[in-house]
């Protein structure tokens, strides 16, 4: 039976052949050509610089910061004009229909290339292209909320195109269920040193593991990629929003708050209240803290620049390493040709794109009132959250209940009641050094728990499972139990357990 995949027709008993004794590689320039793999891989990274920045200088509206951003970020400020403000969105807004285009486009020519004989090489990189595409698009969304907000027609086709992507995406991740995906050699290399697994065809592993079972992290790939749709999509619609505050997040609260209330009032009528707090105070207190920060760091701007981070480091681990492995077969996928300089030079037109907008309305003629309608557009929103953190900060020198004493004055919301908004005394936990520690912490965490599974995935593409999942798990184990720990020895020191 031939080793050569393209010459052959694609059954079950040619793809047990190609499993044991590998298949002969071919190169494919126009998914993996060098040029459209770096107009890929600058496009996003790209796309993710600008928003970076743009948090970085205070240029992203007010209405998508949240605590996390204003207090321990300090990011709510804005340092730049509205010129480079508007100019930053609309090259943001380039790049990210980009993104979706080219998401969508190279998923369907993978779906395509299925009729044919596309490699497991060339499928992994179609996988990992789209990847990273809906990744970064997904956070440039988030940057861009106030402005579709305001243009909801706009939103609607953007919404299509990235649901269409995800579907793309999840049925594109079912050949990686198989242990047997994504494998650089052959079983025999010193007699087949010309054959490899990486160039059997990647229809062979549709709904077929070829008893070697199903790959532990792919449920997980599957976790990531739909959460992350439902989180940030979720986040675009105020609506939505609330009804995560009433559904999920509210109800937590709501016990939480109701047992701190009730501790706080029985400490409140004794003459030594620091000394009259009950240990299901302080314990109540740790948990609540702690989930407070949870929830308020997922729905922070900030949240999604880790969730780009992650998704752009991944994809790139996936497509550079399977590319050296296989650089002895696949030079001419590296020839600069005609169409791999192309995709490069029409990433020239975002970049013009603002500077042109900047120029255009740094020399339009308007009054300072006109020129800052958008920004106080953006603020009414949230103008009545800002000005109760501004009377908060501004009152430090003032006398202040302490948190118990604010507990047992409270009337505790039910969670058909509560919102996005901030609620009023959860101010003071925002401005406190254990919130600022406990959002260090988890991203601590996840710098950490990322580093390792990117240094795992490195050393062992191509050769063994990665088991992401189980170093995920730990790591997260790991980040409770310090913020745990942290907590609980900053009871004697915290103002948050006075």
């Amino acid at each position: 039976m031939s080793s050569n995949a393209t010459n052959v027709t694609i059954t079950t008993e040619t793809c047990a052949y190609w499993m044991n004794e590998g298949a002969i590689p071919e190169a494919d320039t126009e998914i993996s050509g060098i040029g459209a793999i770096l107009a890929f891989l600058l496009s996003a990274y790209i796309t993710f610089a600008i928003v970076l920045v743009s948090y970085l200088l205070g240029s992203i509206d007010s209405s998508l910061l949240r605590p996390v951003d204003r207090y321990v970020h300090r990011c709510g400020r804005r340092r730049t004009s509205p010129s480079w403000h508007k100019a930053l969105q609309q090259c943001v807004l380039l790049l990210s229909d980009q993104q979706i285009v080219t998401g969508i486009a190279i998923c369907i020519a993978g779906f395509i290339g299925l009729h044919g004989h596309i490699s497991v090489y060339h499928f992994q990189t179609v996988i990992m292209l789209a990847w990273m595409s809906s990744s970064v698009h997904l956070s440039a969304l988030t940057m861009l909320g106030e402005y579709f907000r305001k243009r909801p027609a706009v939103l609607g086709w953007r919404i299509i195109g990235m649901l269409v992507l995800l579907v793309l995406l999840l049925v594109a991740l079912v050949p990686t269920a198989s242990n047997l995906w994504a494998l650089w050699w052959g079983p025999n290399q010193e007699k087949y040193d010309e054959r490899t697994s990486w160039a059997i065809p990647a229809r062979c592993f549709f709904f077929k593991t070829w008893g070697e079972g199903v790959n532990p992290d792919a449920p997980l790939a599957y976790l990531i990629l739909i959460t992350s749709y439902v989180w940030k999509i979720g986040a675009l619609f105020k609506s939505s929003r609330n009804i995560f505050h009433r559904r999920i997040r509210g109800p937590y609260e709501y016990v939480l708050e109701r047992i701190l209330h009730a501790e706080a009032v029985k400490a409140s009528s004794r003459h030594n209240k620091r000394k009259a707090l009950s240990w299901k105070y302080y314990a109540t207190m740790i948990v609540y803290i702690i989930l407070l920060a949870i929830f308020e760091f997922a729905a922070s701007f900030a949240a999604s620049l880790w969730l780009s981070y992650v998704g752009l480091v991944y994809g790139t681990i996936q497509i550079v390493i399977p590319r050296q492995q296989n650089a002895w077969w696949n030079k001419k996928e590296s020839d600069w040709t005609f169409g791999q300089i192309t995709p490069l030079v029409l990433l020239i037109q975002p970049m013009g794109a603002i500077l042109e907008n900047y120029r255009g309305r740094k020399h339009k003629k308007r009054n300072d009132r006109n020129s800052l309608d958008s920004e106080e557009e953006s603020y009414e929103l949230n103008s009545s959250t800002n000005s109760a953190m501004l009377s908060h900060r501004n009152a430090s020198d003032t006398f202040q209940p302490t948190f118990s004493e604010t507990f047992a004055a409270l009337e505790v919301l039910r969670p058909s009641e509560r919102s996005v908004d901030t609620l009023e005394h959860q101010l003071p936990f925002y401005s406190s050094t254990l919130f600022a520690a406990m959002i260090v912490w988890i991203q601590i965490g996840i710098a950490i728990i990322s580093s390792i599974v990117f240094w795992i995935d490195a050393e062992s593409l191509g050769y063994i499972t990665s088991h992401n999942y189980f170093f995920v798990l730990i790591g997260i184990g790991s980040c409770f139990g310090a913020m745990i720990i942290w907590t609980v020895a900053s009871i004697p020191f915290s103002r948050v357990f006075k």
